[in-house]
């Protein structure tokens, strides 16, 4: 190369210049995969931060609810109701077990006893 030379393209064989190549950032196939990319992780944050463990399953609830009624409860099965009741911000879930001691002619509880047991914990309020 001659000093002349400096600064100027070397000569074209017909054909227009390579264009540079594109970033993967730029190209449709590298959008998708950050994209991808940020659901998957969406998705684990969701799965370990917010995870919703359930530690007292719904017959441990019955159970803590029979031991502190102020009566037996009946042994039928319209005696005992239980319901998952999320509650706050941020939501904290309970058990609502609702106990009867009796039930009349038209199969309706007498008595009740309602109780919210704590899905973490386990501790227990009568309402």
């Amino acid at each position: 190369m001659s000093s002349t030379d400096a600064g100027t393209p070397p000569p074209a064989d017909g054909r227009p210049p390579p264009e540079p190549r594109r970033a993967l950032r730029d190209r449709t196939l590298g959008k998708l995969l950050l994209l991808g990319l940020v659901l998957v992780a969406a998705l684990l944050v969701a799965r370990t931060c917010g995870s919703n463990n359930k530690e007292v399953s719904q017959e441990e609830a019955i159970v803590i609810a029979k031991e502190n009624a102020s009566f037996e409860p009946c042994t039928q099965e319209q005696c005992v109701q239980i319901r998952y009741v999320p509650r706050g911000i941020p939501v904290r879930g309970f058990w609502g077990v609702v106990l009867s001691d009796e039930l009349d002619d038209e199969g309706q509880p007498n008595r009740t006893e309602t109780f919210l047991i704590d899905v973490q914990t386990g501790e227990f309020a009568r309402s």
